[in-house]
């Protein structure tokens, strides 16, 4: 039981780390088509291209934000967000990108990956720094589904092999009960010697 329940967690744990790296490879994407539609415009903010952008960036509180901050204009944020900003935490660095937690819309809690972007190289004004977020609640669900299945599948295995042990046990014991009687026998006088075919 505690082997399964180890290994229950050791699975849980990998499924959930798989899913939230899927999870990160999308906000990367999306970060990716975010920058390549980004244009500077005269006035020092930017202009986006629809065609490279994730449509869930359109759908108010969708659970995809982006949100683009420069030092000339404070920067835009995506129509799902509509009146929000998200304020990262947590965060650390990896590469070009620093990844984050912050709190969303409606109590989301969103996983959040930034790059500061030169759209203008050797010019000196189009720092900008791109924020893409999303609701982890997909991956929350899927890790809840999947332990479930775990769990389940565990229990069955689990009281599977407690019928093994106790077939096995009854089985693998029967020779020492027909010992046992037979002692018996000699103890009430019923028999003088140990009689009978016994293993080793």
């Amino acid at each position: 039981m505690l082997g399964l329940a180890v290994g229950g967690a050791v699975l849980s744990n990998a499924f959930r780390l798989a899913a939230q790296n899927s999870f990160d490879s999308a906000l990367v994407t999306d970060m990716v088509g975010l920058i390549a539609a980004a244009e500077p415009d005269p006035g020092g903010g930017v202009m986006l291209q629809g065609r490279f952008l994730n449509h869930n960036f359109d759908r108010v509180y969708s659970g995809l934000y982006y949100q683009i901050k420069s030092g000339a204009t404070g920067g835009q944020i995506s129509r799902s967000l509509f009146d929000r900003e998200i304020v990262p935490v947590n965060q650390t660095r990896q590469g070009e990108m620093t990844w984050g937690e912050a709190d969303g819309p409606g109590g989301q809690h969103l996983r959040v990956v930034s790059r500061r972007v030169d759209l203008t190289p050797g010019q000196g004004s189009g720092d900008y720094t791109f924020l893409v977020a999303g609701d982890l609640a997909a991956v929350e669900r899927q890790t809840a589904e999947f332990n479930t299945t775990l769990i389940w599948s565990f229990v069955v295995l689990g009281l599977g092999l407690i019928g093994a042990i106790l077939v096995q046990v009854k089985i693998g014991l029967l020779p020492l009960r027909r010992v046992s009687e037979a002692l018996a026998r000699i103890r009430d006088g019923k028999a003088r010697r140990l009689d009978g075919h016994f293993p080793t």
